[in-house]
């Protein structure tokens, strides 16, 4: 079950955050953003366990790569979290 929604800006950048997060061991799933969520572009993003989100981040500041919002989820939907994305 993956619990947390990192967004990007476009599919591109979600396969390039996959593969990185693939590459740090972190399990992932590639998704279109639900439509409630989307702000603007494509709205593609990955899915993480709740327990890998912190490790997934810092894969992906290692890589130079930053998400535009980050999500949790839980039985009522996705809501925003604030995480330091820089």
């Amino acid at each position: 079950m993956y619990d947390n929604l990192i967004m990007c800006k476009s599919i591109t950048y979600a396969q390039r955050a996959s593969r990185a997060l693939q590459y740090a061991g972190i399990g992932n799933q590639i998704i279109r953003i639900p439509a409630g969520l989307v702000r603007s572009g494509c709205g593609y993003g990955v899915r993480v366990r709740a327990n890998q989100l912190d490790a997934a981040l810092l894969a992906m500041k290692m890589e130079k790569m930053q998400p535009i919002a980050v999500f949790e989820h839980n039985r009522n939907g996705y809501h925003e979290v604030a995480y330091d994305l820089s």
